[in-house]
């Protein structure tokens, strides 16, 4: 099991399916608007995808069939996330999913070297 975030899951639906082949991924609900929002980017705005909409097909048929898992962030996941965004100069939005990986205690797949450096930086730390 592993925390993806959706820079990862995005390069796993277009371009290598093979990221998907042995870990459950573990995801905050952010990450289904965000891969959402990726795929319609790559059709709509960069041009190098047709049917976007198979795509999103594909990535709600994993998270249906328990491949990448979606957790609802609460309170604590939250307040967590906002304090290593302040430590670490970082979005709300890449902080979760660092914080996720360090709540679960998994590893964090990502292409954002910032996720990865603050995580790096967080784990130091603790």
């Amino acid at each position: 099991m592993i925390v993806a975030d959706s820079s990862f899951i995005v390069e796993g639906l277009l371009k290598n399916r093979a990221l998907f082949a042995d870990d459950q991924i573990v995801a905050p609900e952010l990450v289904a608007y965000e891969v959402t929002n990726a795929i319609w980017k790559h059709e709509h705005l960069l041009k190098d995808l047709e049917n976007g909409k198979s795509y999103v097909s594909i990535f709600h048929g994993l998270m249906e069939a328990g491949k990448i898992k979606i957790l609802t962030p609460n309170e604590e996941l939250m307040q967590e996330s906002y304090s290593i965004a302040k430590r670490q100069g970082i979005t709300l939005y890449d902080a979760v999913f660092v914080s996720l990986a360090i709540k679960l205690g998994l590893a964090l797949k990502s292409y954002d070297k910032i996720q990865i450096r603050a995580l790096k930086s967080e784990n130091s730390h603790r």
